[in-house]
């Protein structure tokens, strides 16, 4: 029969069943309406203090209506979690589907978590085609103006039926504060302000609130002009798990033995690792557990009126028993003996009753077998389906009725073990500070060259709740809902993680009746494209002849015409600029007083809504943050910060004058080592502003022809953001033994093509920080996606290896 079935598989590749043409145009609509589009960018870590530059690769994987092509603009905006806010927004050149840039995190900016958000400019019905979003935590390199603590009073006890709690606030070097520090709290509904007492020191009474949905409690801290945030999670007395079940491949049917999925979570949605009874009425069958995952899976041939249910082993639990699905009395049960095929994938069919069915294997997006099979009373089959014909990823089996209504359905992932491989190799494994490494990337295993960026970073900047990774994201994240996050970091790499996601958690973005509802008006959609546009007004009125305007910045003049209306786009190539130059548009006219520029960002409106409106992930609180040292980086990592002084003294134009502290209103500034616009010193205390005509090191070695300002109220003279080019990472090799290098990325590279015929080398140098760095390195193949690192230590000189 296994021979007979196999063959008949193969045969029927070459012929159409009844209904087949409907349900693959069916997909086909489904495809067309709701492609599955990918954008995945490659931060160069996920941990970043102020004045710090992110760098980033965005590439563009997967588009839905439009080529890749067609997207010209990438935007990256800084989204505060707490409030959703919009911090920063900067917008990036993206030519043929790669984008590359980096931002730099301001001065000021508060510690705590944010995330990334990016997307392209082409829009299908209003809304992005593309994003893309990464967490990121933000620490500080500056001396904490304060410290403040959160804890509680007492242990936390179950009878009792307040939480006490102790907050403390004092100085730097551990002194009573002399002001009162300002505490805003939230827990719960609950929402309060108060103030510490004259010891810099707060007591919380707080009635328990239980089934909380987030039991953490929030604390900002206001002293004069500096604020800090905590957070602490508050037990509950009982807590009421939600558990679910999964009977693999379609539904529980009597005196059938059927595989079931189980998982078991808090009310925050977070694993929990548990042990349980099963019960049949009221007799224990079995013991069964989950995995840290909070996954786990039990076998049950269920008995014809028997009632099947779950009993927790935890104490804790407020009600521990919870009951199965009722079983039908005649189906079918599929089930999959390795959800990781690599060319062969295995069915086993258990069946009662006599029916037709279809069995389908598909993505949503193609319909790549439909088989027609018969059941007929009692019946085991073992089916074998080769997956020559079908891609990488994962993919669906649905058995339906005549009908096309789905009886079971179960996800895989097919050729799990091609893997596009990258061998990292290191000179040595161990390095002194300032020492060069060497290394060489091995793609002999790839199928074809590969275009890759590279990080080398401080291991301790990349936290696994906010890791992700090219292949993670691309096979598992962007078609799952809501996959959990990976408990090691391994993602897709962890197999054990992939086997139980697809058992338990196999939530595709697109359901089988949905795509059988797809009609062809599905398919029609809006398109427009995000542009920075703006208008030119005389007074309140509108012009009628076009007008001549020009745009500065980056050191250009460039000129721009309007429409006889007065409208302009500013969306193109001539107006790019080098990153973090200010850009201004202007008329110069001869009553140019009596005209208005307006500036209309519209990647700014959507970054503010998408911040609004977006779910930037899946269901997870953040971990307890009980003291805002946590959030500041440790001394050894970071250089001495001088106190910022006043100069009084006028103005000196002699040869040794320094100009005035900080960056310029064009964002131009010298470093105290007499170098324009340094990298390694962005924002830095030190800087001074740059003297017209004076000539400094760096790129440019020509004299500086100064900073054009502006007064803001003159409406014919106007800033704006404009679309940058990427800025390069300085590679330094640290030779003055006098200037600090206590940089966390050390390496940054983008767009290396790898020659999978030969190995490719590059070189870099360890800084001052020592400890263990990561060199990460992913990036894409023809028809693939790569990953690989590696590790090295960096110690003291003084060290012996």
């Amino acid at each position: 029969m296994r021979i007979f079935l196999l063959l008949n598989l193969l045969l029927f590749f070459t012929f159409k069943s009844y209904g087949q043409k409907d349900i693959s145009q069916k997909i086909a609509f489904n495809n067309l309406a709701n492609p599955t589009t990918n954008l995945f960018i490659h931060f160069d870590k996920n941990i970043y203090a102020n004045n710090e530059t992110a760098y980033f690769t965005a590439y563009l994987l997967k588009t839905g209506k439009f080529k890749h092509k067609a997207h010209k603009v990438l935007a990256v905006a800084l989204i505060r979690d707490m409030d959703s806010s919009l911090v920063k927004l900067d917008k990036f050149l993206v030519h043929d589907g790669l984008a590359f840039g980096s931002m730099v995190f301001p001065d000021s900016i508060l510690t705590g978590d944010y995330h990334f958000l990016a997307f392209t400019d082409k829009l299908i019905d209003g809304k992005p085609e593309l994003t893309f979003k990464q967490r990121i935590t933000l620490k500080t390199n500056i001396d904490l103006p304060f410290k403040g603590n959160i804890a509680f009073l007492e242990k936390p006890n179950d009878k009792a039926k307040e939480h006490k709690l102790l907050i403390s606030v004092t100085s730097n070097d551990n002194k009573f504060l002399p002001k009162p520090t300002i505490v805003n709290y939230r827990y719960g509904k609950e929402q309060r302000t108060a103030k510490t007492d004259a010891s810099g020191q707060l007591l919380l009474s707080l009635p328990k609130q239980e089934n909380i949905i987030d039991p953490n409690i929030y604390v900002r801290l206001k002293y004069l002009k500096d604020s800090a945030f905590l957070n602490l999670n508050l037990p509950s007395s009982k807590i009421k798990a939600i558990v679910k079940f999964f009977p693999v491949g379609g539904n529980l049917v009597n005196n059938v033995t059927s595989t079931i999925a189980w998982e078991v979570t808090d009310p925050q949605k977070k694993p929990m690792a548990i042990k349980a009874f099963l019960y049949q009425d009221n007799t224990i069958v079995d013991t069964i557990e989950t995995s840290s995952y909070g996954i786990g899976k039990f076998k049950l041939s269920p008995k014809e009126n028997a009632v099947y249910s779950v009993k927790l082993v935890h104490e804790t639990m407020a009600d521990s028993t919870y009951f199965l699905p009722k079983a039908l009395p005649t189906g079918l049960v599929m089930n999959i003996a390795n959800v990781l095929p690599q060319d062969t994938l295995q069915l086993l069919l258990r069946s009662t009753g006599e029916q037709k069915v279809f069995i389908r294997v598909h993505n949503f997006k193609k319909c790549f077998i439909d088989y027609p099979l018969g059941t007929e009373g009692h019946r085991t089959r073992r089916i074998k389906v080769p997956l020559t014909e079908i891609p990488k990823g994962i993919h669906t089996v649905t058995i339906t009725d005549s009908l096309d209504r789905p009886l079971a359905e179960q996800i895989f992932f097919a050729h799990y073990d091609n893997k596009a491989s990258l061998k990292i190799q290191l000179d040595n494994p161990v390095y002194l500070q300032r020492e060069k490494v060497t290394v060489k990337l091995s793609p002999n295993e790839l199928k074809s060259d590969a275009i890759v960026s590279i990080a080398v970073v401080q291991e301790n900047r990349i936290s696994l709740k906010n890791s992700n990774d090219i292949e993670t994201y691309s096979y598992i994240k962007n078609e799952l809902e809501n996959a959990p996050a990976s408990i090691n970091g391994k993602g897709y790499r962890d197999k054990s993680y992939l086997e139980q996601i697809l058992m338990a958690k196999g939530w595709r973005r697109y359901t089988w009746q949905q795509m059988l509802n797809a009609k062809l008006n599905d398919t029609a959609k809006s398109v427009d494209s995000l542009s920075i546009v703006g208008s030119l007004k005389k007074g309140t009125k509108q012009i009628t002849k076009p007008m001549s305007l020009a745009i500065f910045g980056d050191n250009q003049i460039r000129t721009l015409e309007t429409s006889p209306q007065g409208n302009f786009n500013l969306n193109q190539s001539a107006f790019i600029s080098g990153y973090g130059k200010k850009m201004y548009v202007f008329i110069n006219a001869a009553d140019k007083e009596s005209f208005d520029i307006y500036i209309d960002d519209l990647f700014e409106k959507t970054s503010k809504k998408l911040a609004r409106t977006e779910t930037p992930f899946e269901d997870m609180l953040p971990l307890s943050l009980n003291n805002n040292v946590d959030l500041a980086l440790k001394s050894n990592e970071k250089a001495i910060r001088l106190k910022e002084v006043t100069i009084t003294n006028k103005k000196d134009n002699s040869f040794n004058y320094q100009g005035a502290p900080g960056a310029n209103a064009c964002g131009d500034y010298v470093c105290r080592y007499n170098i324009l616009n340094c990298q390694n010193h962005v924002a830095d205390v030190g800087n001074t502003q740059p003297i017209r005509g004076r000539t400094y090191g760096g790129t440019m070695k020509t004299p500086y022809i100064g900073c054009t300002t502006f007064d803001k109220k003159d409406k014919s003279y106007v800033q704006f953001s404009g679309i940058f080019y990427h800025k390069e990472f300085y590679l330094d090799d640290y030779k003055d033994p006098a200037e600090p290098a206590l940089f966390s990325t050390i390496y940054w590279n983008y767009g290396m093509v790898l020659n999978r015929e030969k190995e490719t080398e590059f070189s870099f140098y360890t800084g001052d920080i020592t400890g263990v760095f990561k060199i990460i390195v992913q990036g894409i193949t023809d028809n693939d996606v790569v990953y690989s690192e590696n590790k090295f230590e960096v110690k003291n000189k003084g060290q012996a290896n």
